[in-house]
């Protein structure tokens, strides 16, 4: 039952391409295979060994973004970017922009696309430096992934915490005042006028974080 070990190295998972007829059959009829929920599929399965965490869940869905190509054999690294590269590191409070899959472009005729899995970005020179691994799951580096998402979010509260978070793990001010020059002309800060370069939206972003709270700001909390 090779299938079982499979699973185990794939958070329990399997794609239907993995498995014969004859094992599918086994499968379910030991109950290993068992009723889809995390996402609904014909191109793979859940079984007794599979959770739903976040990295789970993700893992799931690139899983399934090339569902007849194993992932051993995904070369280059298709990963995930933008929100989901952020949300996978814990970076700000998540958002519904759409699943960004960034794939090499002779993985793209083995691309799921009919199962709303997500939008891909086609890169013909994906590198190893691109991504990184975070609890098992390719993820975009941080940056470009915030890059990403500040273009398709016009959230003052999520685009701030997520630059924010970027600095706390690890992104200079410098850096993130290059990355926020995709936001300038966006919001109106204190003084009634819209940020026009990189630097002064994040100073807009620091002056709002760092208002001294007042006793009524404080009693609203609790």
């Amino acid at each position: 039952m090779h299938y079982r070990e499979l699973a185990a190295n794939q958070r329990g998972f399997l794609l239907r391409s993995q498995l014969t007829e004859e094992e599918i059959k086994e499968a379910r009829d030991t109950g290993f295979i068992i009723n889809e929920h995390l996402l609904y599929t014909k191109q793979g399965f859940e079984t007794q060994l599979s959770e739903s965490s976040t990295s789970d869940i993700y893992y799931w869905l690139w899983l399934l973004a090339f569902p007849t190509i194993p992932p051993e054999q995904r070369n280059p690294m298709p990963y995930f970017a933008g929100r989901e590269a952020l949300d996978i590191r814990g970076i700000g409070r998540g958002g519904g922009d759409p699943t960004l899959i960034v794939a090499p472009p002779e993985l793209m005729p083995y691309a799921n696309t009919a199962e709303g899995v997500g939008e891909f970005i086609v890169d013909d020179n994906i590198q190893p430096t691109d991504w990184s691994l975070v609890d098992g799951v390719p993820v975009e580096n941080i940056l470009p992934a915030l890059r990403k998402y500040l273009m398709t979010n016009d959230d003052f509260e999520d685009s701030a915490d997520a630059t924010l978070d970027a600095h706390y793990y690890g992104c200079s001010w410098d850096e993130l005042a290059e990355v926020l020059e995709v936001c300038t002309g966006r919001w109106t800060d204190e003084n009634g006028r819209k940020p026009q370069t990189g630097k002064e939206v994040l100073d807009h972003f620091l002056n709002e974080y760092a208002s001294p709270a007042t006793s009524e700001d404080e009693e609203d909390d609790w």
